[in-house]
């Protein structure tokens, strides 16, 4: 062989001091082969940064074996076809038993104490990014309840017309009565009697709304007195309503209706006094992480907003999103569904009576829930748990009873709730609990959630060529939870203290001085692989 064209000297001129090559040195294109920082500040003197760990506690698996039997074929078919996670539909699915159920019937959980009953109406959620599949999930699991509802706006707008025709009928009736009495009036004979009329108008029956003022929700729950289940997309929009001025009314109505049992009037000069003797609503929805954060960040800080509305949320869950997909594409399990849909049928065609049917645990279901009444009411009393945790598990008081008796009604049980039941409901209460501890770990320091999304911006090489950049780079790209100058600057703090930035300020432009942030070298490269 002859000699090469070029020896390795004269193309890689400091190949053996690899540690100070930068891509003014040898290209872009062998920098990026030989992973060499892009831009020419030094490696020396910057620290390795420190990983940013996501925070986030662990939660408990969702268990089919957690579902009433009549439920778990449906919620194991969506869970697969869609691929989400078991807890998405399952969650829905309970959700909408309890918003169907509402008033309808109601559970005393001690046995000789009659002035304490539990209305199982419920809220809560699902938190997962976007494009996760939260709404179509729901939609599914909702799609029996919003036929029932479809079905009685239709036969409403049956009995509307043939209301309308008789109403039509008595005008005519009254009218041949007024030109009698005239008549008679000036004959001095007798009046005739006025024509009787037991003309009621029709009342849509309701199960389920979506989006609708204060005013309108309370009008449709004086017609409905055994309330509704509120279905939103995005909570988000739900929680921000609440906290804007003015919207104090609104506020303490919507925890009124949490209650299930209290009364509420509105009196207006406009439309007079609505008076709505059991405010119940049961709630579901989505919401993001991120928006999530940021709502708890403000809600429990010691303030009007913390007053308890975050710890409503008892069937709020968080579940990891399965690490592998693969394509599913099979008829839905129309069994499971028409199953699902007889049961909400059921249960939405018991009549609703003041006071409301009333069931109790049977002997064996009412020792267990002594006992974890019990255990319970000594756990919330225990200084190691944090407030927000505290009043969220005050709340299990009702969610427990709430969930035996769905479970109870779902299986067919409508003399007494079985111990069957009791068990099913408290190892719900544990797979929620261990949901709310990564619900509330997620407002502990908002700042720092999103630094770790900016690590990883910067770790897949945002802004690695420039070497530097201005918090208006980083809201300015409407990343979530960097979409402000406030969370980008709690950021970047954070991101300054583990040493994967360095704030520079620049005195000498003129005016206000220059502030931008240089990247770390050692980020994404071979140094940060060591």
């Amino acid at each position: 062989m002859g000699k090469p064209l070029f020896e390795p000297g004269d193309l890689f001129p400091k190949f053996d001091r690899l540690a100070g090559v930068t891509a003014e040195d040898v290209g872009p294109e062998i920098a990026a082969a030989l992973d060499i920082p892009s831009f020419s500040a030094p490696i020396d003197g910057w620290p390795e940064p420190e990983p940013l760990a996501d925070a986030l506690p662990e939660v408990m698996q969702f268990d089919l074996d957690l579902m009433p039997e009549s439920f778990r074929p449906l919620v194991k078919d969506v869970a697969e076809r869609m691929q989400v996670p078991l807890d998405f539909p399952a969650v829905s699915a309970i959700a909408t038993l309890a918003g169907v159920t509402n008033r309808r019937v109601v559970i005393q959980p001690k046995r000789n104490d009659h002035t304490w009953t539990v209305v199982p109406n419920l809220w809560g959620g699902i938190v997962a990014p976007p494009g996760m599949l939260k709404s179509p999930s729901i939609s599914c699991m909702t799609h029996p309840a919003r036929a029932i509802e479809s079905e009685w706006r239709k036969a409403h707008e049956e009995e509307e017309q043939v209301y309308l025709t008789a109403l039509e009928e008595q005008e005519l009736v009254n009218a041949a009565w007024k030109d009698q009495f005239k008549s008679a009036a000036k004959k001095n004979q007798d009046r005739p009697a006025k024509p009787e009329s037991n003309l009621v108008p029709p009342v849509l029956r309701r199960l389920i709304t979506s989006d609708a003022t204060f005013e309108s929700l309370h009008c449709v729950l004086s017609e409905n007195p055994a309330g509704l289940f509120v279905i939103r997309d995005e909570l988000t929009g739900w929680l921000a309503g609440l906290e804007r001025q003015g919207r104090e009314q609104e506020r303490a109505f919507s925890l009124e209706c949490w209650n299930g049992d209290a009364a509420f009037t509105i009196d207006r000069i406009s439309r007079g006094s609505v008076h709505v003797p059991h405010a119940c609503i049961s709630l579901f929805g989505g919401i993001q992480p991120a928006r999530l954060r940021a709502y708890l960040a403000d809600a429990l800080r010691d303030g009007p907003s913390n007053d308890g509305l975050v710890q409503r949320f008892q069937l709020m869950v968080w579940p990891d999103m399965p690490p592998e997909w693969q394509y599913v594409d099979r008829q839905p399990d129309t069994d499971a569904l028409n199953r699902a849909e007889m049961i909400y049928r059921r249960i939405a065609s018991m009549n609703v009576t003041d006071p409301p049917c009333q069931l109790q645990f049977d002997d064996a279901g009412q020792a267990l829930i002594e006992q974890w009444l019990t255990d319970l009411e000594q756990r919330i009393r225990d200084d190691g748990l944090s407030l927000p945790m505290q009043a969220h598990l005050a709340k299990y008081r009702s969610l427990m009873p709430s969930l035996a008796l769905l479970f109870a009604l779902a299986d067919g049980h409508t003399d007494c709730v079985p111990i069957s039941q009791a068990r099913l409901a408290c190892d719900w209460c544990e797979y929620l609990e261990s949901h709310a501890g990564r619900v509330y770990s997620a407002q502990t320091r908002p700042e720092q959630h999103a630094a770790l999304a900016l690590s990883k911006r910067l770790a897949k090489g945002w802004k690695r060529e420039e070497g530097i950049f201005t918090v208006r780079d980083v809201y300015r790209s409407g990343w979530t939870a960097l979409d402000s100058p406030e969370a980008a600057r709690g950021a970047l703090l954070v991101l300054e203290e583990y040493g994967w930035i360095r704030r520079e300020i620049d005195a000498q432009t003129p005016g206000r001085p220059s502030e931008t942030y240089r990247i770390n070298p050692r980020i994404g490269g071979t140094h940060a692989r060591k």
